[in-house]
């Protein structure tokens, strides 16, 4: 993973990302996901924060008991990891490092319950650093374990664009979108940091290439991110509402083909 998504995130406010109503529904949606598939395994589960962020998932299920394991790029991530684990005593129960998604070596070999790849896999922008991040999840997880890893649907892209940020609305960015997938940070066509899209449709090829089978497969946010600020100012019981519409239709595959946001769940045959 580039040194330009590690500086991007250094002066990034993660720890703010979900506190819209319209961002807490990804959040939302991949505790649901997460809930899931953690109930099928141990009680207490040895859990992997791949590309952990500042700690949103991690502080969650170490909170619960689980023993988890955060790593990320970012040193700023870290620190505020580790600053949250002393502040909620949670020591025993999380650990923070930096690492990278693609290369797990300090950890053992099928020596995991769940491994969380939440953030890293949408800023690959190499197949290899890809197919890596995948390959080296499924390695760490015993027989049985569950991955789970986010990506960024590219058929969401354009109409964020149209909504959102209308100065990239041009055919290079579709060009790119449709194609390749791929966006380098400071890049003319660039409207993030690097930056890797996919459809839902190619992520299960290659969940499949790593040799995990398929058990789950939702939009985290659906088209909420791309309407955020009509989902911004919905009273509490409109968004409740929109809430529960989201839930009871994430799965949907039309749903799923414009989520911005997809989340996959594959498991490790025993």
């Amino acid at each position: 993973m580039s040194e330009q998504v590690a500086r991007f995130y250094q002066l990034y406010d993660e720890d703010s990302r979900f506190e819209r109503p319209s961002r807490a529904v990804e959040y939302i949606t991949t505790i649901h996901i997460v809930d899931t598939w953690l109930s099928q395994l141990p009680p207490v589960s040895s859990i992997l924060d791949s590309g952990a962020g500042s700690g949103a998932y991690a502080i969650h299920y170490a909170k619960q008991g689980h023993q988890v394991k955060a790593i990320d790029i970012t040193p700023k991530h870290i620190q505020q990891i580790q600053a949250k684990s002393l502040q909620l005593e949670l020591n025993y129960s999380l650990q923070a490092e930096i690492g990278n998604a693609t290369t797990l070596s300090t950890i053992a070999t099928e020596s995991l319950d769940m491994v969380l790849c939440l953030g890293p896999y949408y800023h690959l922008t190499s197949a290899e650093d890809r197919a890596s991040c995948l390959s080296e999840s499924m390695r760490v997880l015993r027989p049985g374990g569950i991955l789970i890893v986010a990506y960024i649907n590219k058929y969401s892209i354009v109409p964020m664009l149209a909504v959102k940020e209308q100065g990239y609305l041009r055919s290079s960015v579709i060009d790119k979108v449709l194609q390749e997938g791929v966006f380098y940070d400071g890049a003319e066509d660039s409207f993030w940091t690097d930056l890797y899209v996919t459809s839902p449709e190619q992520m299960e090829q290659d969940i499949l290439a790593a040799n995990a089978q398929i058990v789950d497969h939702a939009g985290a946010d659906g088209v909420t991110h791309t309407i955020d600020g009509s989902i911004d100012h919905l009273e509490e019981s409109m968004y409740q509402t929109w809430l529960d519409y989201h839930l009871r239709t994430c799965r949907e595959r039309s749903i799923l083909g414009l989520s911005t946001h997809g989340i996959i769940v594959g498991r490790k045959s025993k």
